[in-house]
């Protein structure tokens, strides 16, 4: 018994955990949750356990949605329930309130069950005929479906139409009067009320798990239909995609009910579809789709929110069938939820790209879909969080804080579902509204007034992005480059320090947007790890520009990564600590003249004073125009990135009779040649004890001569 104070998601009970005290919340709420079926909401007020006999089990999982405070009384009769009541008088008729809501959201839990079990039951229903036109148009006999043929709704609870039900709707329609006027006149009036609350919710308890059983069972009896069902229209839609292309008319088959498919695809709860139907109905209705009213906030918030549900509910779906249809295809691969929203134009064109889409051979320039299949099968672990913490910490964190449990730790670090939802949820939610560009306007669903640009000259392909990306490394060849070491024992060599090249992750995001994000420099804790990228599908800027504004991000990024504490400290030298400490103290260098100085200072202003912007200024205008013999840096600027981010041989021999690059250009090749020179010892001596030369001292020489 005694305050005891919680954290957001912390776990309070779990199901089947035995009923034996009694918790008041003072401060904060509660979830009380069956697993992804269902959520309430315990407020303020709240006597957790209140709606179960002292020593029974709890039917749920209580887990704490934020932090806040409790207080805990022994339970081991009704006679406490009731002591505790009586103890509090002057918050008894917030209890009192706050029981009979609690009551009310589990008796519209019970309504909203019940529909989805005969909503799923008409779906199912309307499913099973459609899929018999749809054999028929393909020509192949329809499988027969004994267990769809026999489906009936299930029954309405009786409990529904009782007059206890009238009673509590009464209470929650009148509550406030209730509060202010009636609990106050005496405290027994309190503890009837929580005391028929508890018994109501005994009643509605069995009910509600009957509804979920049934919609359990009706999935698990039609899975094999909604499998085949699902197989079937994707044929179709491929045959009526071939049969327009081999009839060489140009069109293809019209996309209608969009929405329907893909909420149908997703099998996402009819309380989520519907509320994204109806949200993104009022979206199409509204003129000026970029307002900035609360409304409009709201609107975007809910839409948001339930388009990643939809989402992952989908990427779930499409694992378990052999064909997707097309127009989950476009959802996965564009934001595209609606035709009508698209505009007709629109999903023609976006129709034909989800067609024609190509993966990348090399698996490195990825679609949001495809990255997230990438995760799932274990090939990559997740991107890091705002926060930068990675799946590892953020499972540590929780342990921390108690919100799980060490054996539950170990489970989740490898649960693929979980991390797919954790990327889900953390960067592909944060970076698509960021490659958006407008994060004011941004919802994740494709709609036309977000198109400035033909969509064909916006299109990105993992070919025209990893054009972009080797023009870059064309001309910084080491920018992929990471510094690493190995020892080879057995020759009595304890350390070799070679670099070894390692191309990023390029994730596309579903989206018409103008900017490019680095997301993430390297993989938890390894320096030999790719960084990741992201872009929009649909990019409306210049593809070029934002790949090598990305590049310059990774090297500032990179070398503080290298270099950790030391990175502006310029007794351990490299790029990012020349580079700060000649924005330090530009004005008393004095290779600057005063000219330049005055325009360092301007350009620090423009920036905020922001060293890595600076850099990433030059670095672009370095590769820009710096590599094919136009000046625009100073004298400083370009000795440091000529230092750390030489270009390659072909523009290195171009350069090297002008005369701003003539020493700079001498220097490096004289080191780097003493460079070779010395892994070419390394590698002589090796070679006379063996004939197999390590693979990592010739690809050190070979990039040293580059």
């Amino acid at each position: 018994m005694g305050k005891m104070d919680v954290v957001k998601g912390q776990i309070l009970h779990r199901k089947g955990d035995r009923v034996e005290a009694l918790e008041l919340i003072l401060k904060g709420s509660v979830s009380i949750r069956s697993g992804e079926d269902f959520a309430l909401q315990a407020d303020n007020g709240t006597i957790l356990g209140s709606f179960y006999p002292a020593g029974a089990v709890y039917d749920y999982d209580y887990v704490a949605s934020e932090d806040g405070t409790l207080f805990s009384y022994d339970y081991n009769s009704e006679e406490d329930l009731a002591g505790v009541i009586a103890s509090t008088p002057a918050i008894a008729p917030v209890m009192a309130s706050a029981t009979m809501a609690l009551l009310n959201s589990l008796a519209d839990t019970l309504t909203s069950l019940h529909q989805k079990g005969c909503n799923l039951v008409l779906d199912i229903k309307a499913d099973y005929t459609d899929y018999r036109n749809v054999c028929a148009t393909l020509m192949t006999p329809p499988e027969k479906y004994e267990a769809v043929e026999a489906l009936a709704e299930p029954e309405s609870p009786q409990i529904l139409s009782s007059w206890q039900m009238d009673l509590t709707q009464a209470y929650d329609e009148h509550d406030e009067e209730l509060r202010q006027h009636y609990y106050p006149l005496d405290i027994r009036l309190c503890v009837g009320n929580i005391m028929l609350a508890g018994q109501m919710a005994r009643l509605l308890q069995p009910e509600i798990e009957q509804q979920l059983a049934f919609i359990r069972e009706t999935h698990a009896a039609t899975d094999d239909f909604v499998r085949e069902y699902q197989t079937q229209k994707a044929k179709l839609d491929e045959a009526m995609r071939k049969e327009a292309m081999a009839s060489g008319s140009g069109e293809l088959p019209s996309i209608q009910n969009a929405m329907s498919t893909i909420l149908a695809f997703s099998g996402v709860s009819r309380e989520i579809a519907e509320t994204f139907r109806r949200d993104i109905l009022t979206f199409m209705q509204i003129e000026n789709k970029m307002e900035k009213s609360d409304t409009m906030r709201r609107l975007r918030r809910s839409i948001t929110e339930n388009f990643y549900a939809i989402y992952e509910a989908a990427f779930y779906r499409s694992l378990e069938v052999e064909e997707i249809p097309i127009e989950v295809r476009m959802f996965f691969l564009f934001g595209f939820v609606d035709e009508n929203l698209a505009g007709a134009e629109n999903t023609a064109a976006l129709y034909k790209y989800a067609l024609l889409w190509e993966d990348d051979p090399e698996r490195r320039i990825l679609t949001t879909y495809s990255w997230l299949r990438k995760i799932y099968e274990g090939e990559v672990p997740p991107s890091k969080n705002d926060f930068d913490q990675d799946w590892t910490d953020c499972v540590k964190e929780e342990l921390r804080t108690h919100a799980i449990t060490e054996q539950e730790a170990d489970a989740r670090m490898d649960d693929r579902k979980a991390m797919v939802h954790f990327e889900l949820t953390n960067m592909i939610t944060s970076a698509n509204k960021m490659t958006y560009g407008i994060v004011f306007a941004f919802i994740p669903a494709f709609f036309a007034q977000a198109v400035t640009r033909p969509l064909e000259n916006c299109f990105v392909t993992p070919a025209k992005v990893r054009d972009a990306l080797n023009r870059v490394r064309s001309i910084d060849y080491s920018c992929f480059y990471r510094p690493t070491v190995t020892s080879y024992t057995q020759w009595k060599i304890n350390r070799f320090d070679y670099d070894v090249e390692v191309l990023p992750y390029i994730i596309l995001m579903p989206n018409f947007g103008s900017r490019g994000v680095m997301w993430q420099e390297i993989e938890g804790r390894r320096r030999t790890t790719p960084s990741h990228m992201i872009l929009s599908i649909f990019h409306a800027s210049d593809l070029e520009y934002t790949v090598l504004h990305m590049c310059a991000q990774f090297r500032w990024e990179m070398c503080k990564r290298i270099q950790g504490v030391h990175y502006a400290d310029v007794s351990d030298p490299s790029l990012t600590s020349e580079y700060t400490n000649y924005l330090q103290f530009y004005k008393k260098n004095h290779d600057l003249s005063a000219d330049i100085k005055e325009k360092v200072k301007d350009q620090l202003k423009r920036h905020r004073n922001g060293y890595r912007d600076v850099f990433i200024a030059d670095y672009e205008t370095y590769i820009q125009n710096e590599s094919g013999g136009m000046s625009r840096l100073n004298k400083v600027a370009r000795q440091i990135l000529f230092k750390y981010c030489t270009f390659s041989k072909q523009y290195r021999t171009a350069l090297s009779s002008n005369p701003q690059y003539m020493q700079l250009v001498q220097r490096w090749t004289t080191t780097q040649a003493s460079k070779v020179q010395t892994v070419g010892f390394l590698r002589h001596k090796i070679a006379k004890l063996t004939k197999e030369i390590p693979f990592e001292i010739d690809a050190q020489i070979e990039f040293l001569q580059k």
